[in-house]
């Protein structure tokens, strides 16, 4: 919306200031055919949330008024509703209770992560271990010679057994390791997630702890 040369925002179309017998300034919206306190310039002009507001500012729609009997009190004239503690306050104090809500969900998150870590941590040690036994159990074994014609039927059949006992544990000693690298991998991956997590919740502590100066 364009600036007078005062530097005043013009009246958008269709609006016209009223004034009571008080001097109390309304505004008409020919319009809608209604009446409001609030300035329809506001819009362009105040801070639209609590959120966008700095300082002692109030956002659009919102007044605050003096009366000698109960002294200040606010008014939202979006919602026509009064009220005698500062809306400001209740905001941050609303913003306080939902980022020490959302402080508490993060460091349960991120403690059970870490348990989870824990766990993954011990199956590795586990796996470590089992990898380490087979892999010793196959060297032990070796893998079974070439015999002589002369063998007999027995030794034969013993041959076969050992070649078959041989390459189940070599399948063994591969299906070990793979369990080995994917429990690495994933570990990895919780690392990296729980990094994050631990900053993200670092970042909501220092949030509660500045919400609670200003509260």
């Amino acid at each position: 919306m364009p600036k007078r040369k005062n530097g005043e925002l013009p009246m958008p179309a269709g609006w016209e200031v009223g004034r009571e017998f008080d001097g109390k300034i309304f505004f008409i919206d020919h319009t809608n055919h209604r009446t409001t306190w609030v300035d329809p310039r506001d819009r362009y002009m105040k801070p639209l949330s609590f959120a966008d507001c700095k300082g002692s500012e109030l956002p659009y729609g919102w007044e605050e008024l003096y009366d000698p009997h109960v002294g200040l009190y606010y008014t939202d004239h979006v919602n026509q509703v009064n009220q005698l503690e500062d809306p400001r306050a209740q905001w941050r104090q609303q913003q306080e209770v939902m980022l020490k809500d959302y402080l508490q969900t993060a460091q349960e998150d991120l403690a059970a992560k870490k348990e989870i870590y824990r766990i993954k941590q011990q199956r590795l040690s586990l796996a470590k271990h089992e990898y380490q036994y087979l892999t010793d159990a196959l060297l032990a074994t070796g893998q079974p010679g070439v015999r002589d014609s002369s063998t007999s039927l027995l030794s034969t059949s013993s041959s076969t057994s050992q070649k078959y006992d041989y390459d189940l544990l070599k399948a063994d000693v591969n299906l070990s390791k793979m369990r080995v690298g994917r429990l690495k991998r994933e570990l990895q991956q919780i690392r990296s997630e729980m990094y994050y997590k631990e900053k993200g919740v670092e970042t909501l502590a220092q949030c509660v702890f500045f919400a609670c100066l200003l509260c």
